[in-house]
């Protein structure tokens, strides 16, 4: 079984690399159905955003899931766009 949290670090450096601030975040809790605890997955990025008092910055949540793969897909998926961002750039 592949190491899912050292590659996601590694996407998430590259993805800095190319500029854009990719948070990964993590948290736990206790499902009795399943009798076990239950870690769920955040993928956010720092936006603006204007309030009455002015602007601050706010995370704008991209995806949560308890699956760490569809941390991984998303992540390759914003890797790859990324890229071709870069590439159209003068």
């Amino acid at each position: 079984m592949p190491n899912l949290n050292g590659i996601m670090k590694k996407l998430q450096r590259a993805i800095l690399s190319t500029g854009l601030i990719i948070k990964i975040g993590s948290s736990q809790f206790y499902s009795a159905d399943q009798k076990r605890m239950i870690t769920m997955w955040t993928v956010s990025t720092p936006t603006l955003e204007r309030t009455r008092n002015g602007w601050r910055v706010r995370d704008m949540e991209i995806i949560r899931t308890a699956s760490q793969i569809d941390v991984v897909m998303t992540l390759k998926e914003i890797w790859e766009q990324s890229r071709e961002w870069n590439k159209e750039e003068p």
